[in-house]
């Protein structure tokens, strides 16, 4: 009985032994396949990375080209708010100017009436009869 466990014990070991040999020996080329795998994605990674930075810098550009013509549009604008409120005060001035205009023109033709009523009175009050021929009596 000895011999036979000394036997059974001795399989087990070196059976356990091969196992763990086969598997270490696959785990050497699962390895190995891994590693190329992780490789080939470092460099996949490494080339997007690449072409991040790449679109990073052009998309900086583009965006210190954006914010010049922001500034430059603002100082436009700046510029036109001023012109804006020169109008402005322009069109009000024009509409007091034309108001007063109206006023004038409208007294000037109320005084004209005035004057010809007057002048009817005046000729009225007179009896100023205009000659027919006003060349005979200047000889």
């Amino acid at each position: 009985m000895k011999s036979t466990s000394k036997g059974l014990i001795i399989t087990i070991a070196l059976a356990t032994l091969g196992f763990w040999g086969c598997a270490q020996n696959r785990s050497g080329a699962n390895i190995a396949a891994k590693l190329r795998e992780l490789e080939s994605r470092h460099a996949k990674l490494e080339e997007d990375y690449q072409a991040v930075v790449l679109g990073n810098e052009t998309f900086r550009k583009r965006l210190a080209a954006v914010e010049s013509q922001r500034e430059a549009l603002a100082q436009k604008v700046e510029k036109l708010q001023v012109v804006v409120h020169e109008r402005d005060e322009l069109k009000e001035q024009v509409a007091v100017r034309t108001g007063e205009r109206d006023v004038l023109h409208t007294q000037m033709v109320q005084f004209g009436k005035e004057l010809q009523n007057l002048m009817g009175r005046v000729e009225a009050a007179t009896h100023i009869t205009p000659r027919a021929d006003s060349t005979t009596s200047v000889n």
